[in-house]
């Protein structure tokens, strides 16, 4: 899998990198340029110590994804909340509840069980 583009604005990268220690190229042996070869070809590579993955090298664009995964979309979880929020507000949601509040505690428990059951695929 060819690591691809990501399109991220300085500050963002700065953001997201600031707490990684930094080491420059230079400072890297020599062998390190058939692994940043594969890093840019397959987007990561596992170090291993003793036989032992101890860590990921990964393209700065894969690492940006993934922050960016790991982060949440708020505007989406807003709004997800707002339509549940509305769907709770409308004239069926208020009379289901009248409902519930009216059966008994065995019909509200037999309706319980009910919703909580497996449904079988038709």
């Amino acid at each position: 899998m060819a690591a691809s583009t990501v399109s991220v604005r300085p500050a963002e990268i700065e953001r997201l990198t600031r707490d990684l220690p930094s080491f420059s190229a230079t400072r890297l042996a020599s062998g390190m340029q058939s692994v940043t070869s594969t890093v840019m070809a397959r987007g990561a590579v596992v170090i291993t110590r003793h036989e032992q993955p101890s860590m990921v090298l990964m393209s700065v664009e894969r690492y940006l994804k993934l922050e960016q995964a790991a982060e949440p979309n708020l505007d989406a979880l807003t709004s997800r909340f707002d339509d549940m929020f509305a769907r709770m507000q409308g004239d069926a949601a208020a009379e289901a509840m009248a409902d519930a509040f009216a059966m008994t505690p065995a019909e509200l428990g037999a309706a319980a069980v009910a919703e909580a059951a497996p449904r079988r695929r038709r």
